[in-house]
């Protein structure tokens, strides 16, 4: 039995040839996807050949109820020119993952967990300081952003109070806390639930933080341990970014996962005396294997920072990334 496809069809040759080849190579889809330029031959195609959905210009439409996904036929999708909230439409000059998540939703269709692009095991980068009001989160947010440019990335907040969801608007009615909750109860949920909680900032996922703290302050360090093991079981991530903060219990034990940490330490004396005191601790504490993966950042004073996460990527912040993280993530060779 022929399996079923996902067509994607569209008069710009090189334009839906280029959205199948990199939605069959990183998984976007369930099915396979097929890519077509010409209106006939896709009808061909269709006759001997099951199609799940077809996602075509407008103008190819038979006129005839397409959309239903009815007696036999596939659901059908539009192209769509300028963005738009219509179910049925897809704005076409949108990254790929964001249009394959509209197409399994609107086609009905459950994705597969995705594999990392790079095929690697997925890193955690920790973000961490013990000094407030540091720039953490904006750079955290910042760096995920530019990261999902290319990778897939994940983004988890651990602050008290993030403020994200009265900035970002966001109506999510479950937070870390619940993930947290399925992850220790009902395992068998906790992947499932976690695609369901999933909102988007630029182009990475983010869990909502929890909106009180106290809901998670009282997680074990084995249960920690054990929830970024599975995270990272399920491939789904090649970055995993954890804004953390001092109230997360087994701090020290999260960053020794971390494969590479950032430690903001602004240039003032207080600030600077806390830093200090930090690392003198972790010295102590003989966990230099943290000190040797920390990247120290002293940011500089930027006048205005826009408030909305998603336009950070268009900020002198997002410059300022970019010159810190050369090393690591080497911006200037990229095209």
């Amino acid at each position: 039995m022929m399996k079923e496809v996902i067509v994607i069809a569209h008069p710009e040759e090189d334009y839906a040839r280029r959205f199948a080849d990199y939605a069959n190579e990183h998984n976007l889809f369930p099915l396979k996807a097929a890519a077509f330029s010409d209106k006939g031959k896709l009808k061909r195609f269709e006759k001997s050949n099951p199609v799940c959905v077809k996602i075509i210009p407008k103008e190819w439409s038979s006129g005839e109820n397409e959309s239903s996904g009815e007696k036999g036929r596939p659901k059908c999708l539009y192209f769509s020119e300028e963005e738009t909230e219509e179910k049925m439409y897809v704005y076409r000059y949108q990254a790929a993952d964001f249009m394959a998540d509209k197409i399994c939703e609107a086609a009905g269709i459950k994705k597969f967990l995705r594999k990392t692009i790079t095929g690697e095991k997925t890193k955690l980068i920790g973000i961490y300081s013990p000094v407030g009001r540091c720039l953490k989160t904006s750079f955290s947010m910042t760096l995920g952003q530019m990261l999902s440019s290319r990778y897939k990335v994940l983004y988890l907040n651990f602050e008290n109070y993030s403020g994200l969801g009265n900035v970002m608007g966001y109506s999510k009615p479950v937070d870390m806390a619940d993930i947290l909750y399925y992850f220790l109860n009902l395992n068998e949920e906790f992947g499932e639930k976690m695609e369901e909680v999933m909102v988007k900032v630029g182009g990475m996922d983010m869990v909502p933080p929890a909106m009180s703290f106290l809901d998670i302050e009282s997680i074990s360090e084995e249960e920690w341990d054990s929830f970024f093991d599975a995270i990272t079981e399920r491939g789904n991530y090649d970055y995993i970014i954890l804004d953390l903060s001092d109230y997360v219990k087994g701090l020290y034990r999260i960053l020794q996962k971390c494969s590479l940490i950032y430690t903001f330490a602004p240039s003032d004396g207080l600030a600077m005396a806390k830093v200090e005191q930090y690392e003198k601790l972790l010295d102590t504490l003989h966990y230099n294997d943290i000190l040797e993966r920390t990247r120290k950042v002293t940011p500089p004073v930027f006048k205005k920072l826009p408030i909305r996460p998603e336009e950070l990527v268009h900020s002198d912040l997002a410059e300022y990334t970019k010159q810190i993280t050369e090393d690591e993530f080497h911006w200037s060779k990229r095209v």
